[in-house]
């Protein structure tokens, strides 16, 4: 940007005033004559009005995320006498013709006032000096130049007649001024008039000349406009890799974030999960590789968070050092990295109880893994990264098998009295059947009897008429 438009310096500035440019960055926002914060459109403006080195600000609000930060204001500065040179505000070579600009409070933004004959530094300084033409005075100049209004004033100034024609610049305070010095254009009528007559007979030659110096310098310009264009459309190429590569950094730093993020919730997550456990790994059983996690604060030999270490040799070296005998070879099976596997298959998490002795003390320990399935595989995938927890079980364990136990000695007990009732009702039921057989026989007998009086004949058979109990 800066060597396309011949630039001094090509900026952006963020919310709180730093300067970002091409060299670095600066922190003097303050010498600059607008306003970052509150810019709501293109601004043009002057640094240093009161110097001879005055230079040119235009700047203009944007938004643009940038380090964590947001660029809010760009601006362009740019030398006033490469400005000047860009718009050819030179005067004639015999000084009867000025273009200038002038701000709003007279100050000229090429050094020169009044075509360089006023003594003041100022134009309408200068112009409170001069006389006024009929119709034409000083207030009126000053409240055109105030309210930007376009306007002409005739006037005399060290007593040379000139005439004053102003219109405003779109965008800006400034007043593009045009200066005819009518006084000298007088005296060199005259001397025109003398040498017309010489200068008519080479006119037709230096028409021809002029017109091949107009047609060569045309084609100059249009040779540099092309050399322009070219380098302006290189520049915009450059300009759009650039933006797009700034894009790309940008995006991804925002998806490093956005892991970064994601990585500490997991791991927030994975501690909060792991308050139960005494020690926490992750396991890459393919590798033979683990991490701990979650230290086991009761083991002097234990590795410490972030340690990588060897899986099968270290929990091996740990079940023969903890393990009890009873349940050690048991353990060995269940942690080899195939067995692992094969019981993930159908399950998301497998375990085993056994029991450890240490510092002297026998207590229930249990491991288990879970596989490790990444968002999007199915559960056919086969698992070869694993967690792994250990935890503390004793206390539920022999609650556990203390009720078993008294399970077991309370259906004892039940069998035992089940026993006990069924010979009873079989002792029973033998001794009540004997003596009820006789009792029936005898009654049989009484009813044959036919000697037998009519009311114990009733009676008795009326207790044959009865179902027997037996």
């Amino acid at each position: 940007m800066k060597r396309l438009f011949t630039l001094e310096r090509f900026a952006f500035v963020n919310s709180h005033g730093l300067i970002y440019t091409s060299t670095g960055i600066q922190t003097d926002i303050e010498d600059y004559p607008f306003d970052y914060q509150t810019l709501s459109g293109s601004s043009i403006s002057i640094l240093n009005p009161k110097s001879t080195d005055k230079k040119v600000i235009i700047a203009l609000p944007v938004s643009i995320p940038f380090q964590g930060e947001t660029l809010i204001a760009s601006f362009m500065q740019l030398d006033m006498d490469e400005l000047l040179s860009g718009l050819s505000l030179q005067s004639q070579a015999e000084g009867t013709t000025f273009c200038n600009i002038y701000t709003s409070d007279g100050i000229a933004l090429s050094n020169t006032v009044l075509g360089g004959l006023a003594v003041e530094d100022n134009l309408l300084a200068a112009m409170e000096n001069a006389e006024y033409d009929n119709g034409y005075s000083y207030t009126a100049l000053l409240d055109d130049f105030r309210d930007q209004r376009t306007g002409v004033v005739c006037f005399t100034y060290d007593g040379i007649r000139e005439t004053l024609s102003y219109v405003p610049v779109a965008g800006t305070d400034w007043m593009l001024t045009y200066l005819i010095r009518e006084s000298v254009i007088s005296e060199k009528i005259g001397s025109v008039s003398n040498g017309i007559i010489q200068r008519s007979i080479l006119q037709s030659v230096i028409t021809v000349l002029v017109l091949i110096a107009v047609f060569s310098y045309l084609l100059r310009q249009d040779r540099k406009n092309a050399s322009l264009q070219l380098e302006k459309e290189t520049s915009e190429a450059e300009n759009r890799v650039k933006q797009q590569e700034l894009e790309q950094r940008i995006a991804l730093q925002e998806q490093l974030l956005m892991e970064e993020r994601q990585r500490e919730q997991q791991e927030n997550l994975i501690t909060a999960l792991a308050a139960d456990y005494w020690s926490v790994y992750y396991l890459e059983l393919d590798k033979d590789m683990g991490v701990c996690y979650q230290s086991h604060t009761d083991l002097e030999d234990g590795f410490k968070v972030g340690d990588r270490f060897p899986y099968l040799a270290s929990v091996t070296a740990y079940a023969n050092k903890y393990i009890t005998d009873a349940y050690r070879d048991e353990f060995l099976r269940f942690i080899q990295p195939s067995s692992i596997i094969e019981g993930l298959k159908d399950q998301q998490v497998i375990s085993y109880t056994y029991t450890v002795n240490r510092h002297g003390i026998e207590a229930y320990e249990m491991v288990k893994f879970a596989g490790v399935r990444h968002i999007g595989e199915n559960n056919n995938f086969e698992i070869s990264n694993v967690g792994a927890c250990f935890t503390d079980v004793d206390l539920e364990t022999r609650k556990n098998i203390a009720q078993q136990e008294a399970l077991t000695e309370a259906l004892a007990k039940a069998e035992q009295a089940n026993k006990a009732k069924t010979a009873f009702l079989s002792n029973m039921s033998h001794e009540i059947r004997t003596p009820m057989n006789a009792i029936i026989g005898l009654d049989n007998i009484a009813l044959n009897d036919p000697d037998l009086p009519p009311r114990p004949e009733s009676s008795l058979r009326r207790s044959a008429l009865q179902p027997s109990i037996c």
